[in-house]
């Protein structure tokens, strides 16, 4: 099992990915702003099978479906995300900014898969 945490701050706090490679499968944690916490939990199968709860009230739903079909499309399964990113008083623009920070760091998680992985993963999805 290899450990790997990659990090940025965006209004002066930190978004965090935080990866465990396991054996077989991969889990990575997503959380950070003001408030960490857990706001959708999904998961995609040796098949490709894909499932995401979101919990009532949050939104992170949408991350989790992005990360788990970007470690899918790169043969980087089965896989686990949860995340809960949370800014008070975000608006369109600030949730978009947001998203470009996750899109990064999972970018810095596909390209380190990839060495961790020898080359095994599909480059073609960053």
């Amino acid at each position: 099992m290899r450990q790997f945490e990659f990090r940025r701050t965006w209004r002066g706090r930190d978004i965090i990915a935080r990866v465990l490679v396991l054996d077989e499968g991969v889990h990575v944690s997503l959380y950070g702003g003001d408030k960490a916490h857990i706001g959708a939990v999904g998961s995609i199968d040796p098949d490709g099978n894909r499932t995401v709860t979101q919990f009532p009230g949050h939104k992170e739903g949408v991350v989790c479906e992005r990360w788990l079909d970007a470690l899918a499309a790169a043969d980087v399964k089965p896989a686990v995300v949860e995340a809960g990113v949370h800014y008070d008083r975000l608006d369109r623009e600030g949730i978009s900014e947001v998203l470009s920070v996750l899109e990064e760091l999972l970018g810095d998680l596909l390209r380190m898969l990839n060495e961790a992985l020898v080359g095994k993963v599909n480059m073609k999805t960053i």
